[in-house]
């Protein structure tokens, strides 16, 4: 008889990566990581209009609103982006891997900048056909 929890690791377990998917996956990890930094200015960003003085109310109502209305859609972009298929099936996938070799020793051979300007090689073909 087949043991029931070795039939579930191997149905969650995923097939190896090559090089351009892992290239893809740290562009993918990139973009959040600047999402987030630009994060850091949402609520300096609606205080800002505040710390000015107020001349004409209704100018001062229009700044503070779009700095808010601003920073609500930067922060549902991050939130559309992280919950997306794409970045839990990574977080997944990167979990399982450090459960099998938690040696992040070898992260250090890693490029920790540069990948913005990545572009998979499937949105390369993809492009092609617009």
């Amino acid at each position: 008889m087949s043991d029931p929890q070795q039939n579930n690791a191997d149905a969650t377990s995923q097939p190896a990566w090559n090089a351009v998917q892992y290239e893809a996956a740290l562009a993918h990890l990139y973009k959040l990581q600047e999402q987030i930094e630009s994060l850091r200015d949402a609520i300096p960003s609606v205080v800002r209009p505040l710390t000015r003085p107020i001349t004409n109310k209704p100018q001062a109502y229009a700044q503070i609103k779009k700095a808010a209305v601003g920073a609500t859609d930067e922060l549902n972009a991050f939130r559309e982006n992280w919950m997306s298929e794409k970045t839990q099936s990574l977080l997944v996938r990167s979990k399982e891997s450090y459960e099998k070799d938690d040696d992040l020793g070898k992260a250090n051979q890693v490029a920790r900048w540069g990948w913005e300007d990545y572009v998979p090689a499937e949105d390369v073909r993809d492009e092609g056909k617009k």
